[in-house]
């Protein structure tokens, strides 16, 4: 029906015959006023049948309502790293836990990802500057001391703990001690600068997620910081301890922008 006429049969003046009065008067309004009625469920209807756009601002209730695209298998809790879209560098943490057969928001922070954003499913490279778009195990952490993680927890030397990033290299993608290949991620240098004082590793291009593919992105970790990164995932340091310490075996990362990770 057209705008103009539903507009016309709301609000024009009641229709009063001259011989029939207050009858055809009664009768018009009620027409108008059932017509009103109809309008306002069929708006009803059509909103409740709409994706509801609260999935992508409370993930937790998301994740809990079967809309997340990611599964969370069996971690108890799950973190998830929210752009509004490719190309920003931001991102909405927000940390579930699983109550029963709920998942219940425990922390929503600022954070940020690779200074490129994220990269599409299946595309992140090395040296690109983005985040990888996915679902990753967070399998270990390290740095100064344990926090108090159930995670199998590495403490750092004060020298000679590296991350392998040259590709080509056995090495690739993973710790190692010893001297860094320049290409490599001096772990005990970043440790001591700030951002590596407590580190979960993002299981990304590594198993058990996968099989290492050299040149398809290495050392993707969560760990402090305040402005975008090479394509790890930041936060502020008392956020990051507090998702560290409920952290176990098992638990997950959900990463990507909104329109890609929600139904």
């Amino acid at each position: 029906m057209e705008r103009r006429s539903v507009t016309r049969l709301l609000f024009r003046r009641p229709l009063i015959h001259r011989r029939s009065g207050r009858s055809r008067t009664i009768t018009a309004r009620l027409r108008n006023s059932r017509l009103a009625a109809f309008i306002l469920c069929v708006g009803a209807a059509l909103t409740v049948a709409t994706p509801p756009a609260a999935a992508a601002t409370n993930p937790c209730q998301a994740l809990s309502d079967g809309q997340s695209r990611y599964q969370a298998g069996t971690a108890q809790t799950i973190l998830f790293a929210i752009a509004a879209d490719y190309g920003t560098a931001v991102v909405d943490v927000v940390a579930c836990v699983k109550r029963g057969t709920a998942w219940q928001r425990i922390l929503v922070t600022a954070g940020h990802i690779g200074r490129n954003g994220f990269a599409e499913p299946n595309a992140k490279r090395e040296g690109d500057g983005k985040s990888p778009t996915g679902s990753y195990p967070l399998t270990e952490a390290f740095g100064v001391a344990n926090p108090g993680t159930e995670l199998p927890y590495r403490t750092l030397r004060n020298d000679g703990a590296c991350w392998g990033s040259t590709s080509g290299d056995h090495r690739y993608n993973t710790y190692y001690s010893g001297t860094c290949l320049p290409a490599d991620e001096n772990l005990s240098e970043l440790m001591h600068a700030g951002p590596y004082e407590q580190v979960a590793v993002i299981d990304y291009n590594r198993p058990p997620h996968s099989p290492i593919v050299h040149g398809n992105g290495s050392a993707i970790f969560l760990h402090a910081g305040s402005g975008p990164t090479a394509g790890c995932v930041a936060l502020a340091r008392p956020d990051l301890e507090t998702v560290i310490k409920t952290l176990r075996p098992h638990d997950r990362i959900i990463m990507g922008p909104k329109r890609v990770l929600f139904r």
